[in-house]
């Protein structure tokens, strides 16, 4: 039997964590896609994504501690008198940003979609578990536009999770953010970030513009792109199976 050195090791387990990370929903935005700034905005906003069991089918069962999202395409993610290549241009922070997630409830399952902006942001939540709650800063250039004027941008900092969420194949999943805004006044712009347009059985969003805590939505919005991160002993759970499969290779 070949024994495999303590480099090579490394190198499996870091390829096979990076590999862990997941992007949904599917696909790439266009260059005609302005970006939604409500995730990560000044003014307080509630935002509510639906992602169908399709965009996990082939996601193994894992326990995601993180996410992040990406500036959108291009120049699209830059507000009008913003300059530089990153933002934002100082730290913000949020009183509170709140994230649950959940499983889709059946109707929403079977509509495929947000058929209305009612009743409320819980009614379509099943066995939601909230997975952050409180402060969370952003530090300076967390978001990267390296992708230049077309391209597709890096994603950006990672929101960690202070009690993680298992996702197992073929799992719906919604994701209800609520954040208190970081402050209109002498902080950076609103940034827009990656999204795509709704697509019936694959994605949608909802949100609020009336508070944080806003029950129910008032409008439809945009499904953004986020990249889902496991927890550390997740990836090297997974990491020691590419090692034990490579061991049983003569």
């Amino acid at each position: 039997m070949r024994k495999l050195s303590l480099s090579a090791i490394l190198v499996v387990a870091s390829t096979t964590a990076a590999m862990a990370q997941f992007v949904a929903p599917p696909g790439l935005e266009s260059a005609t896609e302005s970006g939604l700034n409500t995730v990560l905005r000044n003014a307080p906003r509630a935002y509510e994504e639906y992602f169908a069991s399709n965009n996990f089918s082939n996601v193994s069962p894992v326990s995601i501690s993180g996410m992040q999202f990406r500036l959108a395409i291009g120049e699209n993610w830059r507000p009008a008198g913003y300059v530089g290549s990153s933002w934002p241009n100082a730290p913000i922070t949020f009183s509170d940003y709140t994230v649950t997630l959940a499983k889709a409830t059946a109707g929403l399952v079977t509509d495929g979609e947000y058929l209305s902006t009612s009743p409320t942001f819980a009614s379509y939540l099943s066995s939601p578990v909230v997975v952050r709650t409180g402060s969370l800063t952003i530090p300076a250039n967390s978001f990267l536009a390296d992708g230049g004027a077309t391209g597709i941008h890096s994603f950006g900092a990672v929101i960690p999770f202070t009690t993680s969420y298992v996702l197992n194949p073929g799992d719906s999943l919604v994701m209800l953010i609520r954040l208190s805004g970081y402050g209109a006044t002498g902080t950076p712009l609103n940034a827009f970030f990656a999204s795509r347009s709704f697509a019936n059985g694959v994605t949608d969003a909802i949100s609020s513009t009336v508070s944080a805590s806003a029950a129910s939505p008032s409008a439809f919005s945009s499904p953004v792109f986020v990249q889902f991160v496991p927890e550390p002993a997740t990836m090297a759970l997974l990491g020691l199976g590419a090692v034990g499969l490579l061991r049983r290779r003569k």
